[in-house]
């Protein structure tokens, strides 16, 4: 019987650690920052090609106003997209507190100052960012409400971020001319192919889902989208410019 030699033996020990240690880092795609205070959160991911995406949470109501100053700030400081900065408020808070805003900003900023290698996973319903050890970092459960800790077992997800953003501007009907034209925020962040985070400011409206699909109510405003066509139409731009489909 042909013995095999200890170098042969080393030689295939060493091929198999590579290919453990190739499909480890396919798992590997991205990475992740978070940041915390006692009124805000953050989550910071970055994939293998540079494209970056916030997540931040806030204790108190986001209205449009404060959303679209805090991302014109990220956007000018960190050079981000629109759609890559999804602003979460708390439904039926308060507005920000003098210095809120300010603590947002800098809990985001601390999320992207400290990117590192990160897992993201995904089990149908929540997403979660840990270590390549396995530390929890961070969650967006099924809600849509970012957590720190407990994070939910899932498949790995990978592939690159897109992003897209887009004002619905619903039917003005009869109203004023003084009066401002209604808009809503509608925001779409995909990691890959698997998981798609749409944010929508205020509730969503009845009838929206789709496979891997976590909606994000009240994003960016705290105004509820009426049931209008163009509202649906912005959600259907959006989902199909980072690459979803869309049900309704």
């Amino acid at each position: 019987m042909r013995r095999r030699s200890s170098r042969r033996l080393a030689g295939c020990i060493v091929i198999e650690l590579a290919a453990a240690a190739g499909l480890a880092a396919a798992h590997l795609e991205y990475r992740a920052g978070t940041a915390g205070s006692e009124s805000a959160k953050a989550l910071a991911l970055e994939d293998r090609g540079g494209h970056v995406a916030v997540v931040a949470q806030a204790e108190f109501a986001i209205r449009r106003t404060l959303a679209d100053l805090l991302a014109a700030h990220v956007m000018k400081t960190y050079g981000l997209e629109r759609g890559a900065i999804l602003l979460l408020g708390a439904p039926g808070a308060p507005p920000a507190a003098p210095g809120q805003p300010q603590d947002l900003f800098a809990v985001i900023s601390a999320a992207l100052g400290q990117l590192n290698p990160a897992r993201v996973l995904y089990d149908g319903a929540a997403i979660a960012v840990t270590t390549p050890e396995g530390r929890c970092l961070a969650e967006i459960s099924a809600a849509a409400r970012l957590e720190f800790a407990d994070c939910s077992a899932g498949r790995p997800v990978g592939g690159p971020i897109r992003s897209a953003f887009q004002m619905a501007e619903p039917a003005r009907g009869l109203r004023q001319r003084s009066a401002p034209a209604p808009s809503y925020p509608v925001a779409a962040i995909a990691l890959g192919h698997r998981v798609t985070i749409l944010g929508l400011g205020g509730s969503p409206p009845p009838g929206l889902r789709g496979k891997g699909l976590l909606i994000a109510p009240f994003s960016n405003d705290n105004i509820s989208p009426p049931g209008d066509p163009q509202v649906r139409a912005a959600i259907q731009s959006v989902l199909a410019r980072v690459g979803r489909g869309y049900s309704n």
